[in-house]
């Protein structure tokens, strides 16, 4: 029995899901005129934490008229309904909320190993109807791993990916002011290149790094690496986009003319 097939059979049905209240057009098994969310076009908006993917997204809805119109579920919605549940069950541990970061990294990981393509290969599980709105945003895979699958199966998936200098990122982690962010932190510098650790440590002690952006930073080196998709030149739907010293209207401005370009 495949990980959907598991799903849907003996966790789905002991699940209270919001999704069809607050996702009409989508659902998890298929329907009249629906398909595969991997068969439809999506852009794929892929970084880390604190790169600026969720301000970019939000700016190019509002300059695509998209404002409010969420079609699709976010990967942090996906993550907490099917996900973590279903990585539980298969771990025969109780299903029960995730909220520490690190800890649902470390449910995330072993997920990956479980089912090829993890959350890429999830929002794939997910049925849309064809009438859905245009364009369909999301920012719901991570990591060469995720990418490298998606630009496999699903061809009409756009995948633009932004690249942020490690301490920069860092920096922008340890003044924003999110609740999701809950992870405790331990002075650990080892996920970063060598040649950044000094200074990442003095970053620190001068207080403006914290460890708790750390603790996130190491997390999701452990889970997507520290380097974008390497291989992406290989694919005419990526594109990676470097963002250092960039703001979130330019940075909006550049996946706009993207899509532009691919129409």
């Amino acid at each position: 029995m495949s990980a959907r097939d598991f799903f849907l059979r003996e966790v789905y049905p002991e699940l209270s899901l919001p999704l069809a209240e607050m996702y009409p057009q989508v659902s998890l098994a298929e329907g009249a005129r629906q398909h595969s969310l991997g068969q439809h076009p999506v852009l794929m908006l892929v970084a880390l934490s604190g790169t600026g993917k969720s301000t970019a997204l939000e700016l190019l809805r509002g300059r695509l008229g998209l404002a409010g119109a969420e079609v699709i579920p976010t990967r942090r919605e996906l993550t907490d309904w099917v996900l973590f549940p279903l990585a539980q069950a298969l771990a025969d541990e109780p299903i029960a909320p995730v909220t520490d970061r690190v800890r649902r990294f470390a449910i995330t990981r072993r997920f990956a190993r479980q089912v090829e393509g993890g959350m890429a290969a999830l929002f794939s599980w997910l049925y849309l109807a064809d009438e859905a709105r245009r364009p369909l945003l999301s920012d719901g895979i991570r990591g060469p791993k995720e990418v490298g699958y998606a630009l496999r199966h699903f061809p009409r998936w756009r995948v633009v990916e932004l690249s942020l200098h490690p301490l920069t990122r860092l920096r922008r982690l340890s003044s924003r002011k999110d609740g999701f962010d809950q992870a405790e932190g331990t002075a650990d510098f080892s996920f970063l290149p060598l040649a950044l650790q000094a200074e990442a440590q003095a970053l620190l002690q001068a207080g403006e790094i914290s460890e708790k952006a750390l603790a996130i930073g190491r997390a999701e080196a452990a889970n997507y690496g520290r380097q974008p998709f390497v291989t992406g030149a290989g694919y005419p739907n990526y594109h990676r986009l470097d963002v250092d010293g960039c703001s979130p209207e330019a940075v909006a401005d550049a996946v706009f003319d993207i899509m532009r370009r691919q129409k």
